[in-house]
């Protein structure tokens, strides 16, 4: 049985904020003086704010007809995003649609933000890095929020180059489409509820040390904050995984952790992999082996309510989800490489929940080794490689179907893999985030087209997009053909069942985020900032933390006007009678 070390005391009560899809860190960060570092938020962020702009059009449906100016709908947006994403945080997984919905009204809140922060804007703009400590809190908060704007438009394919109109307009066509979704409940048991809770809490400390590390390669936290900060959520992390050790999916991730942190200070770069490869297992264990309390079903959603313009939204709503999955492929693979390079055996770990553990890894389709190793491969090693399942059989040219012989089925598997291997090595983020061996890999990208020519290939990947069209009845006549009808954007022609069958996709989407994405909202920095009560922040913040969302105890308070979250504590405890100590609220508000 794995144990963690178990790490001194701290005191002070903070939990750095999360926000889903984090962009890469690297070793090669911009340098920073200290007063930047302090700060957390650069030139360049702020240039990514945006301006203040009145949204002149909405969807029709998404206001009474009655609310005709920017002013009287951002009034009901605030109070429509809050109600959805903080105070009813716990039906988020039930009610997909309003979560969709809540994203557009996200937009005029943001929008409303940067108008009441005016001042610390143009402040910050005209005298960085030499800003008072209110600019620094105002700023902080709108750095926090435009991360969250992204982080949504994102996932829906956009960003933030597009118009405050676009955003919510895509939105709101899947919202009509999530609308019609017939919502199955399952009964779960205890066992499961409480499995779930422990997921979801794993997760969560999983998340605040990949952003912490993340801050770190960045220049947003100083060493001294973020190995206090560190050591903190690392026990968390440690006390919850000691409570699912008998789990052998947990187990053997405890393992795999005690075996990352070895890099912590001497390869961050190496530590963020880990974390990330972490979390992308923790989300396959939730899909496969975490039951689920909702499931949504759009198969017998009618695609004539929409428009012919709304159409061809959904249809781009569906290839940014195609481009978005293969991102995500492309990053893990890079994340495996960069450990599998530093002399981790994160393949084997994989292996290990693939065949004995039952986790399905599907979209790691090619797996990566060492530069040391994969300069040797034989094409078998190639084909071995290659994780993705091909058809066995294929129409001939007279139309007869033939089954392939393990040779042709070997061959095909090695140049898939070889193709994407090469894709790979031209990413940007692979040349930031290889530091050492990149040259060792290009050069047995260079050598694959040597070797390959001595391979006895009977059946190319021409002839697999051959059979592939045949299959499909598409006019397909080689590979390029078949990335080209991957890539392109469909058009309005589809019959309702092919809509029903690919819209389907977006249901996926949409849990996926319910598993961990979403969960990482600040609910307590958002709650501030629309002004909410005392006692309504500590009801959302209850609420938010017994769902898995993270809560900056610090910030909330100041974004109330005290001074440190005891002394709230304190005004809590004079306004309602309590008698509660710092760490009675904590562990009262989850934390």
């Amino acid at each position: 049985m794995c144990r963690f070390i178990n790490y001194k005391k701290v005191n002070k009560i903070y939990l750095i904020i999360l926000f889903f899809f984090v962009i890469f860190g690297t070793a090669n960060s911009i340098e920073r003086t200290k007063k930047e570092i302090k700060i957390g938020i650069f030139l360049e962020d702020f240039e990514k704010f945006g301006k203040f702009e009145k949204i002149n059009n909405t969807p029709k449906g998404m206001f009474a007809d009655s609310v005709d100016t920017f002013h009287a709908k951002q009034i009901i947006s605030q109070k429509k995003f809050i109600e959805t994403f903080i105070n009813k945080k716990g039906q988020m997984e039930k009610n997909t649609d309003q979560v969709i919905l809540g994203m557009a009204y996200f937009e005029f809140f943001y929008l409303q933000q940067l108008k009441d922060n005016k001042r610390s804007l143009e402040t910050f703009e005209k005298k960085y890095p030499k800003i008072n400590a209110a600019t620094k809190k105002n700023i902080q908060k709108i750095y926090g929020l435009n991360k969250a704007r992204k982080s949504m438009r994102e996932a829906l394919g956009l960003s933030l180059e597009n118009t405050p109109e676009e955003a919510i307009e895509r939105y709101y066509v899947l919202y009509k489409l999530l609308n019609q979704a017939k919502i199955k409940e399952n009964k779960l048991s205890k066992e499961d509820q409480n499995k779930s809770k422990q997921h979801n809490k794993i997760s969560k400390n999983i998340s605040q040390l990949k952003n912490l590390i993340d801050d770190m390669l960045n220049n947003r936290l100083t060493e001294k904050k973020f190995n206090k900060e560190y050591t903190k959520s690392f026990k968390k992390l440690s006390r919850n995984l000691e409570k699912a050790i008998l789990i052998k999916d947990y187990e053997l991730l405890t393992s795999f952790i005690i075996e990352i942190n070895k890099y912590k200070n001497t390869n961050n770069s190496g530590l963020l992999s880990g974390y990330k490869i972490v979390e992308y297992i923790l989300q396959k264990i939730k899909r496969d082996k975490i039951i689920k309390r909702y499931e949504q079903d759009l198969s017998n959603a009618k695609f004539e309510i929409f428009s012919q313009k709304e159409l061809s939204i959904l249809g781009d709503i569906t290839k940014s989800m195609k481009v978005i999955k293969n991102d995500k492929s492309n990053d893990i693979q890079l994340q495996i490489m960069n450990l599998e390079n530093g002399g981790i055996p994160v393949n084997r770990f994989l292996e290990v929940y693939r065949d004995e553990l039952n986790v399905r890894l599907d979209d790691i389709y090619f797996q990566v080794a060492s530069a040391s190793k994969m300069k040797d491969w034989t094409l078998s090693d190639w084909a071995n490689a290659w994780k993705n399942p091909i058809p066995e059989t294929i129409v001939d040219e007279s139309g007869i179907e033939v089954s392939l012989s393990s040779d042709e089925i070997e061959s095909i598997k090695a140049q898939l893999a070889m193709k994407n291997f090469k894709e790979l090595l031209d990413l940007d983020s692979f040349s930031s985030l290889i530091q050492s061996g990149a040259d060792n890999f290009n050069d047995i990208a260079k050598n694959l087209d040597i070797n390959s020519e001595t391979f006895n290939f009977s059946f190319t990947l021409d002839d697999f997009a051959r059979s592939f069209g045949d299959t499909y009845g598409l006019d397909i006549n080689n590979y390029s053909d078949l990335t080209d009808l991957a890539n392109a954007q469909h058009n309005a022609n589809w019959s309702v069942e092919e809509y029903a069958a690919a819209y389907q996709d977006n249901v996926d989407m949409i849990n996926a985020l319910q598993s961990g994405s979403l969960s990482s909202f600040d609910a307590g920095r958002i709650a501030a900032a629309a002004n909410s009560s005392l006692q309504e922040v500590a009801d959302t913040i209850r609420a938010a933390t017994s769902a898995g969302v993270s809560v900056d105890l610090e910030a909330t308070a100041e974004g109330l006007g005290y001074g440190s979250f005891a002394e709230a504590v304190a005004a809590y405890n004079q306004k309602y009678g309590t008698n509660y100590s710092v760490e009675e609220a904590k562990e009262s508000l989850g934390q």
